[in-house]
């Protein structure tokens, strides 16, 4: 029995474009084919649970209570401004590893990956080990483990909090909290994100943590664009194509109307 607890902080509204990716993940997923190893349908039951908090790592620890309380088995999580395929729940099931997620392209321009290579060189900064998702590492299908990657969209088997629960009992503490948590860096010249804190506990844990690059390539991070003069001149030739495909297509559906009059 898989009980996917699907887990998103939102402050604010959804955006359009990510409440449709959503729906049509979850239409796939309720509908596909899930077998175990022997050949066997695998009963599957979803929930989505969502918290509106300023607080980002509150939001997230809130999350986790949520998807504890309801016996979840996996947890997917999703960031509200992000866009995905409708296959991705499968797809990240499939791996069956302790995490995996999507190595997308940060909200900025220029923009780089979120994902940080995992022999990377603890004195360095993670700018300089960062992961590049690349076309050919995509159509191989290739799942590189990585130190971290971010939250947008991820799945974590919660098994893994067992994990970190026997981490912290064996190190004299009480439980893993905190799991998130926003800091400085070794030279206080920046923060540590809240998803970076979490997977080096994982990783300190013994749980590891994948990037899968087939389905990083097919995420998108919306974000705002200002447009210009220049974009436009920039475009032009593809505006004029894209349109004129359009057109073309619209004349010819009227003319087969017509035709069957």
């Amino acid at each position: 029995m898989i009980r996917l607890a699907i887990c998103i902080p939102c402050y604010g509204d959804t955006k359009a474009k990510f409440t449709l990716s959503l729906s049509q993940a979850l239409i796939h997923f309720m509908e596909c084919k899930l077998l175990d190893h022997e050949g066997n349908s695998i009963p599957r039951e979803v929930e989505i649970f969502m918290v509106s908090c300023s607080m980002l790592t509150e939001s997230r620890h809130r999350l986790v209570g949520e998807a504890l309380s309801w016996g979840a088995t996996h947890l997917l999580w999703l960031d509200a401004d992000h866009v995905f395929p409708a296959d991705t729940i499968p797809r990240l099931l499939a791996h069956n590893v302790d995490v995996v997620g999507a190595n997308y392209a940060r909200r900025s321009t220029p923009t780089a990956p979120t994902a940080c290579r995992l022999d990377r060189n603890e004195d360095s900064e993670d700018i300089k080990n960062l992961v590049y998702t690349t076309l050919e590492k995509a159509q191989g299908g290739d799942l590189e483990e990585v130190a971290h990657l971010g939250f947008g969209v991820c799945l974590m088997n919660m098994t893994v909090l067992d994990m970190l629960q026997i981490h912290a009992e064996r190190n004299g503490d009480g439980n893993f909290m905190p799991l998130f948590e926003m800091k400085a860096t070794q030279g206080k010249h920046g923060m540590i994100g809240e998803d970076v804190f979490f997977f080096g506990k994982c990783r300190e844990a013994g749980a590891r943590i994948f990037c899968d690059h087939g389905l990083s390539w097919e995420v998108g991070h919306i974000g705002e664009m200002i447009l210009t003069n220049a974009h436009a001149n920039n475009h032009r030739e593809r505006w004029t194509a894209k349109h004129q495909e359009l057109a073309d297509r619209y004349r010819n559906q009227i003319e087969q109307l017509e035709a069957a009059e």
